[in-house]
């Protein structure tokens, strides 16, 4: 990903129509070994904000599931200045930065306790059908209730998405339990995150994860339901979860997850 625009991002309005603020402290179960919030904490923070930014557009889980769709999280790029410390209180702004091909995107910005941009996002949604278990249509009543005109985006993201390289190497194998799940049945956008993370750090038997990238581009293409069994892979920079499907006498694997991640010693400090 570009290098963000710190300056853009700290300046661009809160827009009065659709725009959300609220705050968060790290708490001591969310921190790694340097004191710091992981990245999974940070996202947790954001699937939290986007339902409040939700809510307020009369959007959210419970706005919709009685319709039978719900909003499911497609992809997610965050990049992070600095990550807050244990104890440390931040504010997340964020609202609705755009509506296209069926997706709707959502810009974040993180704010630390000295007003401070300490990270930015923006995420992809789209609209799913709890029973068929795919993709949605967008009915009427939905694009009546969408902000017009939506909020400013603060980066921009490629549209070719993350494509891992070939050489990827098979990392570890998980099965998915009952506590990985979320209300929709399958396993939460932030556990997937913590298991590709859990093979970000260098290739070798001595280097430990790395839970608080620059930054990181996650897809997330398929669901992980209870009890599939997956492969983790990862090359330099790279990881998927997939899982071996058969269909027709036949069997392949099938990408859940694709990750793209720069390791936080690229951070520029400057």
């Amino acid at each position: 990903m570009p290098d963000p625009d710190w300056n853009h991002i700290a300046s661009a309005p809160l827009p009065d129509n659709c725009g959300w603020r609220g705050q968060y402290r790290v708490r001591y179960s969310e921190i790694g070994q340097n004191g710091l919030a992981t990245l999974p904490a940070l996202a947790d923070y954001m699937q939290d904000a986007a339902g409040w930014g939700a809510k307020r557009l009369a959007l959210a889980y419970d706005d919709t599931v009685d319709r039978g769709v719900a909003w499911v999280l497609a992809r997610m790029a965050i990049m992070v200045r600095q990550y807050p410390a244990n104890g440390e209180t931040i504010t997340i702004e964020t609202w609705p930065s755009g509506f296209a091909h069926r997706m709707a995107s959502r810009d974040f910005r993180l704010i630390d306790e000295s007003g401070t941009v300490c990270a930015v996002a923006q995420n992809f949604w789209s609209l799913f059908d709890l029973q068929a278990r795919r993709p949605a249509p967008w009915p009427d009543w939905l694009m009546a209730r969408l902000p017009d005109p939506p909020g400013p985006k603060l980066i921009e993201v490629s549209q070719r998405r993350a494509h891992p390289p070939a050489n990827m190497t098979a990392a570890d194998t998980i099965t998915a339990r009952a506590s990985d799940l979320d209300i929709y049945g399958h396993v939460n956008n932030v556990r997937l995150m913590q298991w590709v993370l859990a093979t970000s750090g260098p290739a070798d038997t001595t280097s430990t994860a790395d839970f608080q990238p620059a930054s990181l581009d996650i897809q997330f293409r398929a669901e992980c339901r209870l009890h599939d069994r997956v492969e983790i892979r990862h090359a330099d920079g790279y990881a998927t979860i997939s899982r071996r499907d058969a269909h027709n006498g036949k069997t392949s694997d099938i990408d859940l997850v694709r990750a793209q991640f720069s390791l936080q010693n690229h951070i520029d400090e400057t």
